[in-house]
Parts: C-alpha cells; structure tokens; sequence
C-alpha cells in the first residue's frame, strides 16, 4: 500500500541486496526523527510506521514508500527518512544498493 505517495527515485532498478533491519539499523549514520503530527494531538495516537528504503552505493536514500500507517502521519513526515545516512553495503568488495525495512515511531 503506497497511500498515494510517490517514490523519490523511481527509476532504480539496477540489483539490490536485501538486508535485514537489524542490520541495517547498525549502518546508520545519521537519522532525522520525525515530527509528532498535530492531527495526531487530541488523540494522543501513537505509532510505528514502516517504511520500504532503497539506500545508494554511496549511503544516501534513494527510495522511500510507506509500508502502513493513518494518512496524516504520513503526508511529509516519512520523507524525513531521505535525510538518513548510511554506511556502505558491499558484496564482496563493491559497494551495492541496498534494500532494507525502516521503522519509525511516533510517539506524543
């Protein structure tokens, strides 16, 4: 379900690794959390939103879609996750894109 958002970088398509989460997660190497939404407020709603990532040679997000979540936590905030840095995934000794799962919560 891609909630009506685009990708950033959908022409892409050269073989990608996939990586587990976990891993990826030890890769970060900077991370913009995002923003509480104010629709969100009265109801005090919290969250996870998942996100599908495509993360360049370089370490850089070249692709986000939204995996679930409420329409209003989604509009502008998941893109914060383009702003996230990684370090290189590589087979063998050449850098590839990878392809992980981000989760990114939202909490009052």
């Amino acid at each position: 379900m891609e909630s009506g958002l685009e990708s950033q970088c959908a022409g892409v398509t050269e073989a990608r690794a996939h990586v587990p989460p976990d891993v990826m997660e030890k890769l970060v190497t900077h991370r913009v959390d995002p923003e509480y939404p104010a629709a969100a407020r009265p109801g005090k709603l919290q969250g996870i939103i998942l996100l599908d990532v495509v993360v360049g040679r370089d370490g850089s997000v070249l692709e986000t879609r939204a995996l679930n979540g409420p329409e209003f936590w989604l509009r502008r905030r998941w893109m914060r996750c383009r702003w996230w840095r990684f370090g290189t995934v590589s087979r063998g000794w050449q850098p590839v894109v990878a392809e992980t799962t981000v989760a990114m919560e939202f909490k009052p």
